[in-house]
């Protein structure tokens, strides 16, 4: 008799240690979910054995250097110039963090900006920034001269998200166009500036600044429910008019999360970063509750086992 309530137990117990273990069983892990996309990093030296980009091309009046940069435009007058992946970007999800450096020798006159996109249209050279007009998707704008009077000062960087008919607002800096913005001097800085953009389709658009390498990611700004063209191309443009700059690009990182993964995260779009994933299932007062029964069960086992062995003693 015995042997079958203990079978009966140890059954009970069996299935309440796997409970527990499932109630904290091991998160994803946003180590491994996140993947590097190499085909857009852009790095030292730039160029391969044959002196070619893989997965980009550059035109206009950039030069690459593969001593320290890719130089979009020299701090000349009217100059134009581009770098723009040949493959698209994820659909769902990506981040890109670059560096980039701007300045010259204009102490109160200089400009324009540059330009990072992501558009369906690629490699068109162009008045915004050095892009074409009436582009379809994402453009950041580091805007270093103002056509117009604001009430916040240049330098400064912008957002907006063309649909292929509306005109980029030059001749006010974009305030038509405008779907988010901050102040940020990053011209003629000592290091270079890092950017990261991150894009979660249909949630947000996140832009981050790091101005210097001392000091602390800052929020530029975010633009909630956006939704950018599938299939579109990564692009950094730079221009210059009758004043100058020049555009220098130093390094461009991407990565995503693999697309089944993306559920389990907590997304702050303040912050475009994904908060660690939930537990698989369970709760700590659930896992509590198990592990005190299962203690009862125990103790119940033990308990049965000593009034048998007082019984059968007693028979003898």
């Amino acid at each position: 008799m015995f042997g079958s309530f203990a079978k009966v137990a140890l059954g009970a117990l069996s299935l309440l240690m796997a409970a527990g273990s499932t109630a904290y069983a091991k998160p994803s892990n946003i180590e491994t979910d996140v993947h590097t996309l190499r085909a857009f990093n852009l790095e030292l030296p730039y160029v391969d054995e044959g002196f070619q980009m893989r997965n980009y091309d550059f035109g206009g009046d950039a030069v690459v250097n593969t001593l320290g940069y890719i130089r979009l435009t020299p701090d000349l007058p009217s100059r134009v110039g581009w770098v723009w992946s040949t493959v698209p970007l994820p659909e769902d999800y990506w981040k890109i963090e670059f560096e980039f450096k701007i300045g010259g020798k204009g102490g109160y006159l200089y400009g324009d900006g540059m330009g990072f996109f992501v558009t369906k249209e690629r490699a068109s050279a162009g008045p915004v920034f050095g892009n074409r007009d009436y582009f379809n998707g994402l453009g950041v704008f580091f805007d270093t001269y103002p056509n117009g009077k604001h009430d916040f000062s240049t330098p400064f960087v912008m957002g907006m998200i063309g649909d292929g008919k509306t005109a980029y607002d030059g001749a006010h800096d974009g305030d038509a166009n405008r779907l988010g913005m901050c102040e940020a001097y990053f011209r003629n800085l000592k290091s270079s500036t890092k950017v990261a953009v991150t894009y979660y389709k249909g949630h947000f658009i996140n832009v981050q600044l790091k101005l210097q390498p001392k000091d602390k990611w800052i929020n530029c700004f975010t633009i909630t429910n956006a939704t950018i063209p599938d299939g579109s191309y990564l692009g950094f443009t730079a221009l210059t008019g009758e004043i100058s700059d020049s555009h220098d690009l130093i390094s461009v990182h991407a990565e995503t999360l693999r697309a089944e993964a993306l559920e389990n995260y907590n997304f702050n779009p303040a912050m475009g970063m994904p908060a660690a994933p939930p537990v698989v299932s369970g709760s700590l007062f659930g896992f509590v509750f198990k592990l005190l029964l299962l203690v009862g069960v125990c103790a119940g086992v033990f308990v049965g086992y000593k009034k048998y062995s007082t019984d059968s003693a007693r028979r003898f």
